[in-house]
């Protein structure tokens, strides 16, 4: 059994925030008034592979985070995920499950994810690569859309395909504790294009931005910025990248129907 981290600091506004009738993004609720951090757990216990679980979010989520722990939250989404990280500490050797040897691995998992079950936890720790310190599951497009079709979500474009990335992974909090301040510099990064172009180089940036970028590249490039070894996961369960960020995924995901 591994210990997960679940954050649950992300806050809505504008057309998401009326629509939902929440502030709180975990508390969101798409079928029969079910929060979706509360699936998130469920996927969690019901996994058979995850032990200790800690939520890092507001006081407004202590009645459904039920066998949980909940711990104060900070200034941003990174910070909420060290919390949650040295709350746990190094996870303890573990022994195989599934054939893989998941020891000293933590799970990272967001709450906006309505469809997590837990079929796709598991799957993703018992596929988990032993070299990695960093497993990042990634599905391509046409899998993706086979199990939600007419989904608005965004791609990116790689060589190997079009592809989205899980907000489910796996971590060893050592190596990711000892490159912080790398590792923050990435997060703090991703959504400006220019300051990404500057951590990656002129080089790597111009084959993202060309499509030809290659999955291995990428995890190569990762593990350089990050001090970590970077693992991309392909194949994964499409319910491992199903989120809500968007008005349009909101609408979308309410005309799916339950889980």
């Amino acid at each position: 059994m591994i210990p997960a981290v679940v954050t649950a600091g992300g806050r809505l506004e504008g057309a998401l925030a009326e629509a939902t009738g929440q502030s709180v993004k975990a508390l969101v609720a798409l079928h029969e008034g079910t929060p979706m951090l509360w699936r998130v757990l469920e996927a969690l216990s019901g996994s058979g592979v995850i032990g200790d679980t800690v939520v890092v979010g507001p006081d407004a989520l202590k009645p459904h985070v039920g066998a949980a722990c909940l711990i104060p939250e900070g200034d941003s989404g990174i910070e909420n995920l060290i919390r949650g990280l040295e709350y746990i500490g190094s996870a303890p050797p573990a022994p195989k499950i599934g054939g893989a040897n998941v020891g000293g691995f933590a799970l990272f998992a967001a709450s906006d994810l309505p469809y997590l079950c837990a079929e796709s936890v598991r799957w993703l720790v018992e596929n988990a690569p032993e070299d990695a310190d960093i497993v990042f599951p990634i599905t391509d497009r046409q899998r993706y859309e086979a199990r939600f079709p007419g989904t608005p979500g965004a791609w990116t474009k790689l060589r190997d395909g079009e592809l989205t990335g899980g907000s489910v992974f796996l971590m060893r909090p050592a190596a990711v504790q000892r490159n912080r301040g790398l590792i923050e510099k990435v997060f703090n990064a991703r959504k400006s294009q220019w300051q990404m172009a500057q951590l990656l180089g002129l080089s790597f940036a111009l084959k993202f931005a060309t499509g030809g970028l290659t999955i291995a590249a990428a995890e190569a490039r990762a593990t350089a910025l990050t001090g970590c070894r970077c693992r991309a996961l392909p194949d994964a369960h499409p319910h491992l990248a199903c989120d809500l960020d968007t008005h349009e995924e909101w609408l979308y995901l309410k005309g799916l129907g339950r889980p």
